[in-house]
């Protein structure tokens, strides 16, 4: 393991040599520097673990506080502040400011050697919990070489280190996370966190505390735009998002600042916001559903994701993908391609990438011996042979489906008349569609 560099900055030369003679026994490489510009200047031109840095620093530009919040604003190095004039409010405000400990002086050895240890521990463990956390946010293939594929890939690779937001339109299976998340994975925010959620399957009366976090009764929560702090926000479906919060979020884009609900504090927006929609997000603004405003606000940079059928060139790919991806060391690897592209010849896709990837996974569980039930549910099938042939749990699923595929057919595709005909809300009529893999497609 090598030797961690720690930087000392301390006004007065016989401490910070003192500081250094102590570290340097314990094997730990030392700077010093003796006012703000030099440790500025120290930390452009090296990397350090931590910096341990006095709060008074005479003939300096930055007293240590203020060096501190400086710091802060460019990278998350630990810190120890060290003051022979302590107090209480001092070392509140120090921690406040992002210090990890404050220690006054004279201290002993002991003290500062426990000190440093313990702050460089903790930032390992830090850092270890995000590439473990990032390990699992990039464990996905972007497959496929088709055209229309490569033609995101080429959008991708234009706007993702900037910092504009996104939008991203496909139907449901079409992978608007998995681009979400390549974008966070080549951007400037890709060391901090990735959060996906979706609006759609959000409770609309708590859909606000949620985004922004809430003060009640002294008690704080932390909301997603506070967690995704130098990381990405990514909201699916945010078209399902009711007018009231779609003003809100507007705010926030337009001051980059929000409260949390119940609060008067205002916290900075510190992240990037990618957003994906299965409906036209122009349309529904039109129809007054979803707030112009906010539409051009969240429309810099537009992805629209191809239909499976629409890159069956990549359809070998993704079969040899998902085979492997679900088979088991000891299960022997079997050629897939031309048992579903017989069993699925003209067939247009409608559960897209997430249909093929499941279908894989029964194969692999399953064998050739395939439930052609479950295809004859896949494909809407619906007859009175089919359903006495099926267990109960499917004959319900393959009648919800054509039950709701009639009715919302009915009303000509208005899911709000729909869902107040079969007495159902618009949201979990929303999530009941999706759980059925019913899309606009599926609707004639």
């Amino acid at each position: 393991m090598r030797s961690k560099n720690i930087l000392i900055v301390d006004d007065e030369i016989d401490i910070a040599r003192n500081i250094k003679a102590i570290l340097d026994d314990e094997n730990y490489i030392t700077s010093t520097a003796g006012n703000s510009d030099e440790a500025l200047n120290c930390l452009s031109n090296e990397d350090y673990d931590l910096i341990i840095l006095d709060v008074w620093l005479d003939n300096s530009k930055l007293d240590g506080i203020d060096l501190l919040k400086n710091i802060r604003e460019t990278n998350n190095i630990p810190v120890i502040i060290i003051s022979g004039h302590g107090n209480i409010d001092m070392a509140v405000q120090a921690i406040k400011e992002g210090a990890n400990e404050f220690i006054e002086k004279p201290f002993t050895s002991e003290r500062l050697l426990l000190s440093v240890s313990r702050s460089i521990e903790l930032q390992e463990i830090k850092t270890e919990n995000i590439r473990l956390r990032q390990k699992n946010v990039y464990d996905y293939e972007f497959i496929g070489n088709s055209i229309a594929l490569n033609k995101i890939r080429s959008i991708i690779k234009k706007v993702a280190p900037t910092s504009s937001r996104v939008m991203i339109y496909g139907d449901s299976g079409t992978g608007k996370d998995l681009v979400a998340r390549e974008i966070h994975r080549n951007s400037n925010f890709k060391d901090g966190p990735f959060i996906a959620i979706n609006a759609a399957l959000m409770e609309p009366e708590n859909i606000e505390n949620e985004f922004f976090g809430s003060t009640k009764n002294n008690l704080k929560t932390v909301g997603y735009f506070e967690a995704a702090a130098n990381g990405t926000i990514f909201i699916d479906e945010v078209g399902e998002m009711p007018l009231q919060t779609q003003a809100k979020i507007l705010r926030v884009l337009t001051d980059k600042q929000f409260t949390k609900v119940g609060d008067n504090k205002t916290i900075e927006l510190k992240c990037r916001i990618i957003c994906s929609s299965i409906k036209n997000l122009e349309k529904l603004s039109e129809e007054g559903s979803f707030r112009k405003d906010l539409f051009h606000r969240l429309h810099v940079v537009t992805i629209k994701l191809p239909k499976l059928v629409d890159r069956l060139d990549d359809l070998d790919e993704l079969i040899n993908y998902f085979t492997d991806f679900f088979s088991s060391d000891n299960r022997e690897i079997i050629d897939l391609k031309p048992i579903i592209k017989s069993k699925y010849i003209n067939y247009n896709w409608p559960g897209n990438i997430r249909e093929l990837r499941n279908i894989i996974e029964r194969y692999i569980i399953l064998g050739e011996k395939y439930d052609e039930d479950e295809m004859n549910v896949e494909k809407n099938n619906i007859s009175e042979q089919n359903v006495i042939s099926l267990p109960l749990k499917n004959a319900r699923q393959m009648f919800e489906k054509h039950y709701l595929q009639s009715q919302i057919n009915r009303f000509d595709g208005n899911i709000s008349k729909t869902a107040e005909f079969i007495g159902m809300e618009r949201s979990a009529l929303h999530r009941k569609l999706k759980q059925l893999g019913i899309t606009e497609d599926n609707i004639k």
